[in-house]
C-alpha cells in the first residue's frame, strides 16, 4: 500500500545576493514540492507591502529537471497563478504582518501530477542525482529583502504512477497586433494552457495582449473555435474557484468619527488580472484533453490587440 513521506530537501537558508541555486531531489515517486518563502518586510513605506504574487515573484524561474530536461520550467508568479486557476490553491500566509522587518512566511507548492497525493499521477522513481531543482532567485525587491527559503517534498512510497505532468513555459513578444500563432508541444495529451499577457482588459477601450483566441490541430479548429480573453477568465470559476481577491481586502478608519469601514474587494487585482487559464480537462479524467500524439502541428492563434510580451504554460500529461 502506498505511504506518504514528508521530508525537507533544503533547510531554511539565507540568500545574500541574486543567485541560481541547484539541489538534488529524492529518488522516490514525487507528488509535490513545497517552497516555503521567508523574507523580511521592507515596509518603511507602507504602500510597498508585498502581496502573495509579488513574494513568489522572487523566483524568476523554477526548473525541475530530469537528466537535464525540463519537467517544470516557470516563474514563481506563473506557478502560483496555475495553482489557483487549475487547483484552487491560494496558500495561507503564516505571518501577513505589514510591520517593517517582520519575517513573512508563505509557500509555493509545485505539483508533479494532476492532484496532490495521487499515487497514479506523480513523477516516478528515479536514480540518485537524476532529478534536480534549479532556482533563479531575486533576493530583494519592492516590499521585501533579507530573503530566506526552504524546500520540502511529498513523496509517495511504493507508488507506481502511470503519468506525470510537464509544465514548461513558452515566452514570446508579439511584434504586431492582429493574427499571431504560438506553436504548442505535440506528442502528449494537453490538459490546459495558462496564459499571461502584459496588457489585460482595462481602461475605457480594453486592448488585451491575447485578444480573441482559437486552437488549431493539424490546421483544423479543435475544442476552442473562438474565445475572448475577457471571457476566458471566467471558466475556472465554474469549478467553484473564487477570485483571489483577498490580496486587496482593506480596512480604513474614518479620521473624524473613528468609524471603521471595509472597502470593496478589488476582485482579481494585484497582478491576477494578467492571467487566464484555458481548461482542457475540466472533468479531470481526460475526457476532453486534446490528444496530440501523431499530430504534426498544434497552434494557439490569437488576434493580438496590444503588441507586447506574453507567456504560455502548457499542462501536458506524460505517460510513464
Amino acid at each position: 500500500m502506498p505511504r506518504l513521506h514528508y521530508t525537507t530537501i533544503v533547510q531554511e537558508r539565507a540568500v545574500a545576493a541574486d543567485a541560481v541555486e541547484v539541489f538534488d531531489l529524492g529518488t522516490n515517486p514525487l507528488s509535490l514540492l513545497n517552497i516555503v518563502i521567508r523574507p523580511l518586510n521592507e515596509t518603511s513605506t507602507l504602500a510597498n507591502y508585498a502581496r502573495y504574487l509579488e513574494m513568489v515573484g522572487a523566483f524568476n524561474q523554477i526548473r525541475v529537471l530530469y537528466k537535464g530536461q525540463s519537467v517544470i520550467s516557470a516563474s514563481g508568479r506563473d506557478l502560483a497563478a496555475l495553482n489557483y486557476a487549475r487547483s484552487g490553491i491560494v496558500p495561507r500566509e503564516a505571518n501577513p504582518d505589514n510591520t517593517d522587518n517582520a519575517r513573512r512566511c508563505c509557500s509555493l507548492p509545485i505539483l508533479l501530477g494532476r492532484f496532490p497525493y495521487d499515487p497514479s499521477s506523480a513523477f516516478p522513481r528515479t536514480n540518485r542525482g537524476d532529478l534536480t531543482i534549479e532556482l533563479d532567485i531575486d533576493v530583494a525587491d519592492t516590499g521585501y529583502d533579507n530573503f530566506r527559503y526552504s524546500i520540502e517534498s511529498v513523496e509517495i512510497l511504493d507508488a507506481s504512477p502511470s503519468e506525470y505532468e510537464r509544465k514548461v513555459t513558452i515566452a514570446k513578444t508579439f511584434n504586431a497586433t492582429g493574427a499571431q500563432d504560438t506553436p504548442l508541444p505535440v506528442g502528449n495529451a494537453m490538459r490546459g494552457l495558462l496564459l499571461f499577457g502584459t496588457t489585460g482588459a482595462r481602461g475605457a477601450t480594453p486592448a488585451p495582449s491575447w485578444g480573441s483566441m482559437q486552437l488549431l490541430l493539424n490546421n483544423q479548429q479543435h475544442t476552442m473555435a473562438s474565445m475572448e480573453w475577457e471571457s476566458s477568465m471566467l471558466y475556472s470559476n465554474l469549478l467553484g474557484r473564487q477570485p483571489p481577491n483577498h490580496d486587496a481586502h482593506q480596512h480604513a478608519m474614518e479620521p473624524v468619527a473613528g468609524i471603521e469601514t471595509t472597502q470593496h474587494f478589488e476582485v482579481g487585482s494585484g497582478g491576477w488580472e494578467q492571467y487566464s487559464f484555458v481548461d482542457l480537462d475540466p472533468t479531470r479524467n481526460d475526457m476532453y484533453s486534446i490528444q496530440t500524439a501523431g499530430a504534426s502541428q498544434f497552434l494557439l492563434r490569437c488576434q493580438a490587440e496590444t503588441a507586447d510580451a506574453v507567456r504560455l504554460l502548457p499542462v501536458e500529461r506524460v505517460a510513464v
